[in-house]
């Protein structure tokens, strides 16, 4: 792999374009040719790169350009073309032609897609090309979020692979997570299979909180920065719905079901109500009649919003008063023996969440760690392998599967006992990631 110190990046005015110029700007001192639909557009962006590293230093490296104008002598200059444009075959693929008639041997392409086939995008190229053709999915924004899978197909040279996989962990900084080419690759698979199935329970239990009963359910002392309903109105309904969709369609596993959208994110996505980039889905903020800020919760059955009701659930506050002291496997000694209806979701969801992670082991990801990896560094979530031992080893976390009836990975039936079984505590400590 030749050194990169020329780049360009198409799609440079939106956030993750603008984020991901200035990550290789600042951090890899590479000159980065800003590529939007306009030259205007360019310069928004580099105004936007250059706030989200809070520097001025980057801005000489950073070159406004046009696809029409600017394109095809950018790629013949780079080193590495970074393509972050709209998530379609249809907008892709065209671009990659015109990528590869001007792009040098030896350059690496890459795209940032949360789904897409590479192998399939990858076909643009010529041999040369297909062998340095990766996905790069970056985590938004990026100079918070720095996990990145790099996913490889058939047709990658595995040596610039790795050499490409050093230069993102060493130089730029991120936590680098090797995956298949499979829909979602592993952060959206397990995150937003998570995220739905606890929605589609949601609308289950509509009558007795729903949505915020969920989240309060799943909320900091199951080791994650954010519950995950709140999350999907993060992301954006819209994004939850294009992920899960996906995932629905393309893949068959024992988790299929739990990847069909319910019905009233539809109709909160039919509405406008997006998340919090429209104001509103399934929460939004409003203000009551003395001027205080109020956070609304939509009512899936009543279809409206409504003050988020405070639950006061025993188990949960003995649990928080446990992550308090740092006594992570004491709150999960108590999620396990406490009794309820709210008990019985907190370890079914608890035990989903470690059977699926761990169940992409081999196909998505070669390892459990590059999928506790994923979680940690692209969700802020505890990975399942910590979980595992929080839960108190392998034996109790099957025991924990297998009474919510779902699969036991097969990584983990191999475990072997008395022996940690979450080994990424020099890169990620995953008691950092509970909120008591």
């Amino acid at each position: 792999m030749r050194e990169i110190k020329t780049v360009t990046v198409l799609g440079a005015n939106g956030t993750m374009g603008a984020g991901s110029a200035a990550i290789v700007a600042s951090f890899g001192k590479a000159k980065v040719h800003m590529l939007a639909r306009d030259t205007n557009k360019a310069k928004e962006g580099i105004e936007k790169a250059i706030g989200s590293v809070k520097t001025d230093t980057i801005r000489p490296r950073l070159i406004p350009g046009s696809y029409d104008a600017d394109l095809e002598k950018a790629v013949s200059e780079s080193d590495w073309v970074f393509e972050l444009v709209a998530e379609s075959y249809e907008v892709k693929e065209p671009i990659n032609k015109r990528i590869a008639s001007s792009r040098r041997p030896g350059t690496i392409v890459s795209t940032v897609s949360s789904g897409l086939s590479i192998e399939r995008l990858s076909k643009a190229f010529d041999e040369d090309g297909q062998k340095h053709y990766f996905g790069t999915h970056f985590f938004n924004p990026p100079y918070k979020m720095i996990l990145c899978e790099l996913v490889s197909h058939k047709g990658s040279d595995k040596k610039v692979l790795k050499q490409l996989g050093e230069y993102l962990e060493k130089v730029l900084g991120r936590a680098v997570v090797y995956t298949n080419d499979t829909p979602a690759f592993a952060g959206n698979r397990i995150g937003f299979q998570l995220i739905n199935e606890v929605a589609q329970i949601a609308e289950k239990y509509s009558d007795k909180g729903g949505i915020a009963l969920m989240d309060a359910i799943m909320s900091g002392y199951t080791g994650r920065a954010m519950a995950p309903l709140d999350t999907a109105d993060f992301v954006g309904l819209d994004v939850h719905k294009a992920i899960v969709d996906n995932l629905y369609e393309m893949t068959k596993d024992a988790a299929h079901s739990t990847f069909k959208m319910p019905d009233y994110f539809q109709k909160l996505i039919d509405k406008g109500d997006l998340g919090r980039k429209t104001g509103g889905g399934l929460y939004k903020m409003s203000k009551t009649p003395d001027g205080k800020k109020e956070k609304l919760v939509y009512n899936i059955g009543a279809d409206l919003y409504e003050p988020v009701p405070k639950f006061e659930i025993d188990f949960i506050r003995q649990a928080n008063k446990r992550i308090s002291e740092a006594d992570y496997t004491g709150a999960m000694n108590i999620v396990k023996e406490a009794k309820g209806f709210e008990a019985d979701l907190a370890r079914y969801f608890i035990a989903r969440y470690v059977s699926y992670s761990l169940s992409i082991v081999g196909e998505v990801v070669d390892t459990k760690e590059m999928a506790d990896l994923a979680m940690g560094t692209g969700f802020n979530w505890a990975p399942a392998s910590a979980f595992v031992d929080f839960l108190g080893g392998p034996k109790d976390a099957i025991q924990l599967i297998e009474k919510a009836k779902l699969p036991v990975p097969e990584v983990l039936a191999k475990a072997k006992p008395g022996k940690p079984f979450y080994e990424l505590k020099e890169k990620l400590d995953a008691r950092s990631l509970f909120k008591g």
